[in-house]
């Protein structure tokens, strides 16, 4: 009898977590890293594609990806890869490139798996303008997460701004200008400071700040020249703490997953005030009601805008402590990897989720994390990067950088905030150091 009362509640315990192991599987917001992706095949396409490509392979996926960079990392993150930039030994390629880096990428794509099955692509960074490049790849697997049309309808400047109207919050003025008399009359219209800027900038890039009508004509034309286009924008100048939101959006519903601050042009990551981005940090320094304010916001833009997946939206809060919405970033962001290590989430699993209308009802507190891109302050040759173990993004031995180039990507976590900024610049110095 003893033994039958034993069998029995071995029997009601095994029943018992079988139908704990359901509901977890069918609760998105118990994934966590070590919940898999066994078995499937996922195809990963941007710019800097790397974390994403290692997001999906801890998950147990088959990684395919197109890359720009090819770092040396990147291969230990993929079960096959293709990059626009094949480093060798001691040269990264300069020419000018016979396509624009988003088609190349697709081309790449295309010519390296165009006969593989894939489950789930998903698009990183370098599309958010150019989405319509990606239409062959749309048609031929489908898109895991948000389609090309509502790229576009993120990145409509009149579309965000009317929005940003109607939930009242701050959007900067701009004005499209084609000379250099048109960009000072823009500006003055604005007021000084203002930004300069091109139409389509990623990360940061060639967007320059100026205090007169006489830095303002040298900036357009310089960047007119850089971008080879006379259409730039004059965009008002919002100085205050940058900070972005991560939200994951089912097309009606969206949820939050955090709120990080943004390194932007910081003198330790090798830049010298620009608007360069150069990672994330947790904790931000905002209030409850300012980040109250930023996840009710990004939530609500994320469903007005039907966004399906993981999307990223970039604030200021200025000195009055007035929110303005600087952009949306229409796919998964550049946080991915810091938020994965501070949470203990998988983003690319609640990715998928999120398309198939799965969000989480909560997620875990962020603990203290940064993200530190590292940029070389002068020419020089990259070595022995994997010495430093919190390194990713390395680029490999041998290649000679040139002054501005990205070397390198610092993650820091496990410790109080100021000892992991600490931590991060003084790995940022010593590789500083070591490019010879």
């Amino acid at each position: 009898m003893g033994h039958y009362r034993t069998s029995l509640e071995s029997a009601a315990q095994i029943c018992h977590a079988l139908k704990a192991l359901k509901k977890a599987l069918s609760n998105p917001e118990t994934m966590t890293l070590e919940n898999s992706l066994k078995g499937t095949r996922i195809a990963v396409i941007g710019f800097n594609a790397r974390p994403i490509a290692c997001s999906a392979l801890r998950a147990g996926a088959s990684v395919y990806v197109s890359d720009y960079w090819g770092d040396d990392d990147l291969a230990d993150c993929s079960t096959e890869f293709v990059s626009v930039l094949t480093p060798e030994p001691g040269l990264r390629q300069r020419a000018d490139l016979d396509r624009p880096a988003h088609v190349s990428l697709v081309e790449n794509f295309l010519s390296q798996y165009l006969e593989v099955d894939f489950d789930h692509v998903i698009v990183g960074s370098g599309f958010d303008d150019r989405s319509d490049v990606l239409a062959p790849i749309e048609e031929q697997w489908g898109i895991c997460g948000n389609s090309p049309e509502i790229m576009r309808r993120a990145r409509n400047v009149k579309r965000v701004s009317e929005l940003a109207e109607e939930l009242k919050i701050r959007y900067p003025a701009r004005r499209l200008v084609n000379s250099p008399e048109s960009a000072v009359k823009a500006a003055e219209k604005i007021g000084f400071p203002c930004v300069v800027r091109p139409i389509r900038s990623g990360g940061g890039s060639d967007i320059a700040l100026v205090s007169s009508v006489d830095q303002t004509k040298h900036r357009y034309s310089r960047i007119a020249e850089t971008r080879m286009s006379s259409s730039l924008v004059v965009q008002e100048y919002v100085h205050g703490i940058d900070v972005s939101c991560s939200v994951l959006s089912s097309g009606e519903k969206a949820r939050f997953v955090s709120v990080q601050g943004q390194l932007i042009g910081l003198p330790s990551a090798g830049r010298n005030c620009d608007f360069v981005y150069c990672g994330n940090y947790f904790p931000h320094n905002l209030s409850a009601r300012l980040e109250k304010k930023v996840r009710d916001f990004s939530e609500a833009i994320s469903c007005e805008l039907g966004l399906i997946g993981s999307n990223g939206l970039d604030f200021v809060v200025d000195k009055k402590e007035e929110l303005w919405l600087l952009e949306i970033n229409p796919r998964i962001q550049g946080s991915l990897e810091m938020i994965e290590r501070s949470m203990n989430v998988s983003l690319t699993k609640l990715h998928i989720d999120s398309t198939n209308g799965l969000l989480p009802k909560s997620l875990p507190s962020p603990k203290p994390a940064v993200k530190l891109v590292v940029f070389s302050r002068r020419a020089g040759k990259v070595a022995g990067l994997s010495r430093y173990r919190t390194t990713v993004d390395r680029t490999p031995d041998g290649t000679i950088v040139e002054k501005g180039d990205p070397v390198c990507t610092i993650l820091e976590d496990n410790q109080s905030l100021k000892e992991c900024y600490a931590r991060a610049i003084t790995t940022a110095v010593e590789i500083q150091r070591s490019l010879s």
